[in-house]
């Protein structure tokens, strides 16, 4: 009885903890949108450098994944987070004494290896927390999405106050920044491990037994069907939001707009993105299997659009206007893919898979995102940055349409569709037998 009560201790802990710590902990706040002109007007560093410094957190991600998950297996779920968000605080410091590529190349190790852990041990922890049930994936996306939703109003607000603040210290966003993140590792602190360690012995044997789970669980990932198209797409649809965060800043100052008005662009995008966060259960809903491939679509039109409105954009205030619109269609994007991805992968899982899929998924979408952004920092040192959003959004264009008829037979079946060797972990499926 007592073990029972400990488990339900910690359910009811965790799932009232976690959407409050998301909306602190889920991206850096205070930071974005600043850290582009903080970076290329007080340190003096090159855009097409800055955009680099994508690529390299990218690449460190992606050789840091397998290397996270073990981190994850061996530390447990809350120690891992805790580990995450001090790294992030390490992150701001270096940002603050950065004075060239190599030094963000420095800050973007540490960043990577806490977002490989924090991406890996969140969804989890979360995931394990949530007692079985037919209701366990509405539950997940209900916790995930109100921590987003929050996250994406604070962030808002917290764009505003950036650009306030850049005009008076450039360096006062980024301490604020910190500040969060230190609030964030004392708030972690307050999970409780939903998976106990079974496993006693050596540092050296437990490595083994963790990297042999790692390869099982990575083997189970790339022969299933539904993961494979599900994690190409997601990883296709996360390289262009992260290349388009860069692009919009860039276009926004090259047309001339301030700090401040970039920050009140940025925390309109924010409320968007919380909206569409808030309702991404009615999006999906109504797009079911093509949800995904939807937003992918509406997403690479828009940069097309506003690269197309933003070569006149510096001369009419109608086309900033429509430029401004197509980066809250944006916005809208990022915020129902990034509430929408981590439910659909935590489909059919559990503990003794859940964070393998995870690290797949963060290693392939690192994959292409470092292909993506090297090659968008290629086109931007070479031409203007309306020119090289239409030639990326032209190209994302022609992917998404393929990769829609890739996913149209393999994501999205009802459950009985699927093969047993797809629904292999299936905790109702376990729960029956």
């Amino acid at each position: 009885m007592g073990n029972k009560e400990d488990v339900r201790m910690m359910r009811k802990t965790n799932m009232r903890i976690f959407p409050t710590y998301k909306k602190l902990a889920w991206d850096y706040l205070f930071f974005y949108t600043i850290d582009f002109l903080f970076l290329t007007q007080i340190k003096g560093i090159n855009p097409s450098d800055v955009m680099l410094k994508s690529t390299f957190f990218a690449f460190f991600s992606m050789i840091l994944q397998i290397p996270a998950n073990i981190i994850v297996e061996f530390l447990g779920r809350k120690n891992s987070i805790i580990l995450g968000n001090i790294l992030g605080c390490l992150y701001m410091v270096i940002i603050m004494m950065s004075r060239s590529l190599f030094d963000l190349i420095i800050a973007e190790f540490f960043s990577s290896m806490a977002f490989s852990i924090k991406n890996v041990a969140e969804p989890s922890l979360l995931n394990e927390s949530i007692p079985p049930s037919r209701y366990k994936s509405q539950i997940y996306s209900k916790l995930s999405s109100k921590g987003a939703s929050g996250f994406y109003f604070i962030d808002a607000i917290s764009k505003i106050v950036a650009g306030i603040l850049f005009t008076v210290n450039a360096y006062l966003p980024i301490l604020l920044s910190l500040f969060v993140l230190i609030i964030v590792t004392v708030l972690s602190i307050g999970f409780i491990e939903p998976v106990k360690k079974k496993k006693k012995g050596n540092a050296v044997l437990t490595y083994r037994v963790e990297m042999k789970n790692v390869k099982q669980g990575f083997a189970f990932v790339l022969k299933s069907e539904r993961l494979k198209a599900l994690i190409l797409c997601a990883a296709l649809i996360y390289a262009l939001l992260q290349i388009s965060l860069t692009y919009n800043v860039s276009l926004e100052e090259n047309i001339g707009l301030s700090s401040v008005f970039i920050g009140v662009i940025a925390a309109m995008g924010g409320m968007i993105s919380a909206l569409a966060s808030k309702y991404q259960n009615q999006f999906h809903n109504k797009f079911k299997n093509k949800s995904l491939i939807t937003m992918a679509i509406l997403l690479s039109i828009s940069v097309i659009f506003a690269g197309i409105v933003g070569i006149g954009a510096k001369e009419s205030i109608v086309l900033m206007v429509l430029v401004i619109l197509a980066i809250f269609i944006y916005n809208f994007c990022w915020g129902m893919f990034h509430t929408s991805i981590d439910k659909y992968l935590r489909n059919f899982s559990n503990e003794k898979i859940d964070t393998k899929i995870f690290a797949a998924y963060n290693l392939f979408r690192n994959v292409f995102r470092m292909i993506g952004t090297l090659f968008a920092s290629f086109l931007l040192d070479k031409m203007a940055t309306t020119y090289c959003m239409i030639i990326i959004g032209i190209l994302f264009t022609i992917i998404y349409i393929l990769l829609g008829k890739y996913m149209k037979t393999r994501v999205g079946l009802k459950p009985e569709e699927y093969s047993k060797e797809e629904r292999k972990y299936d905790e109702l499926n376990q729960a029956k037998e």
